[in-house]
């Protein structure tokens, strides 16, 4: 947790109290971030802000990955579905179909942006290509 903002840090070999003192964030809230008590990602926006501002970086460049698309869910071609974040195979694409979950899809952990633009289309894909599997196999086994 915390990397990408300690990483900052050590990049620029500053200490949380310079860091405190230059930028005019209380030196609790920079030693809670470097020890890992607070999750950059759930410090104020003003908080990120000012150290954007500070080291010269992007928010992307300071806040910790996340899950873009975990929890979105919805229906498509009578299926419906959810994206679930899983820590071991990342992001996954279940489906449901009567009593049962399906998992249809594992793999990256679709934290940049373009991802949840892209969410839509992308899960369209997968399920297509999920029920014509499907319908193959039918044709084939009965």
């Amino acid at each position: 947790m915390n990397e990408k903002f300690r990483d900052l840090l050590n990049k620029r070999n500053k200490t949380p109290y310079a860091v405190s003192r230059e930028s005019g964030i209380p030196y609790t809230t920079i030693n809670e971030l470097v020890n890992e008590k607070t999750n950059i990602n759930k410090c104020s926006s003003e908080t990120v802000f000012l150290l954007t501002l500070y080291f010269k970086c992007n928010m992307e460049d300071i806040l910790n990955d996340f899950p873009l698309i975990d929890g979105v869910s919805g229906k498509y071609r009578g299926v419906k579905y959810y994206w679930k974040y899983n820590a071991v195979n990342k992001m996954e694409l279940h489906i449901i179909q009567g009593e049962e979950d399906i998992i249809i899809d594992k793999g990256g952990s679709f934290t940049q942006p373009r991802f949840y633009k892209e969410n839509g289309r992308m899960t369209e894909l997968l399920i297509d290509y999920y029920l014509e599997e499907l319908e193959a196999e039918r044709m084939l086994y009965g």
